[in-house]
């Protein structure tokens, strides 16, 4: 985003701030039911101070992004090798076909039940839910992103005497690029949305018990405190890996 527009961004989030801070601190809106500003400034500030249930904010910070990063970090490890691969070989591709095209439909959450049964209520179970809500989309816009490459371009390399390893890390792979970056964007988002739903099984810290747990008991303040801390390293993820991308496709648009 170019500097002028940027200050657009800027103004239209002061803008909701303020209009936000006039409704709940002029009284037409119930802070029981939207607390303003202040209010959560203070709750930030008390739970910096005293965390919350027997531990640190910071512990529960760190603790979903812990469970996000591993999940998000598997189903690249796993899912680009495997959509290339897909790609590439017409079997893989019938193979793997049906029992992609079977899960990938199904909600994440419609496993939480399973997981528990199957695996407990450690930390496994919620890395692994959301390994499986990313690997799809990572596993199929890398093959995709191999369906897409011209025929010419692998036949220019084959006929230069290019390799098949040199043929798919000098050719293969630098093509299917834009395809993977748009996979792990997808994920890197996929991964961070779901730590909520992960931590629904059996979680005793992370930003998702926080919110639920405050909201059983109506404590507001909190709960809308988690969500803003959410949302803000959401945006700093998502920052970063826009960062990456330029920098991994610097090619594009010149």
């Amino acid at each position: 985003m170019t500097t002028p527009y940027r200050w657009y961004s800027i103004a239209s989030g002061a803008a909701l701030l303020a209009l936000w801070s006039v409704l709940t601190l002029s009284g037409l809106v119930d802070e029981r039911s939207l607390p303003s500003p202040v209010t959560l400034a203070q709750t930030f500030a008390d739970l910096l101070a005293r965390g919350y249930s027997g531990s640190p904010l910071w512990s529960h910070i760190g603790i979903s992004v812990f469970r996000a990063l591993s999940g998000f970090s598997l189903a690249i490890l796993i899912g680009v090798p495997l959509g290339l691969l897909i790609g590439r070989h017409k079997v893989l591709e019938a193979v793997f076909a049906p029992i992609i095209g079977f899960f990938r439909p199904i909600p994440p959450i419609a496993f939480i039940t399973l997981f528990v049964f199957y695996f407990g209520i450690g930390e496994g179970p919620k890395i692994g839910l959301i390994f499986m809500a990313c690997l799809w989309y990572v596993v199929l816009n890398s093959a995709e992103g191999v369906r897409n490459i011209p025929d010419l371009i692998i036949r220019a390399g084959e006929n230069i005497g290019l390799t098949r390893p040199q043929l798919f890390f000098k050719v293969v792979l630098p093509a299917a690029l834009p395809a993977i970056m748009t996979a792990i964007r997808a994920a890197s988002s996929i991964s961070w949305t779901l730590v909520v739903a992960s931590e629904l099984i059996g979680a005793q810290a992370g930003l998702g018990f926080m919110i639920l747990d405050s909201a059983q008991y109506f404590n507001l303040p909190v709960t809308y405190v988690g969500i803003i801390i959410i949302g803000l390293i959401g945006l700093v993820w998502e920052l970063a890996i826009s960062a990456v991308q330029r920098r991994v496709l610097h090619w594009q648009g010149k």
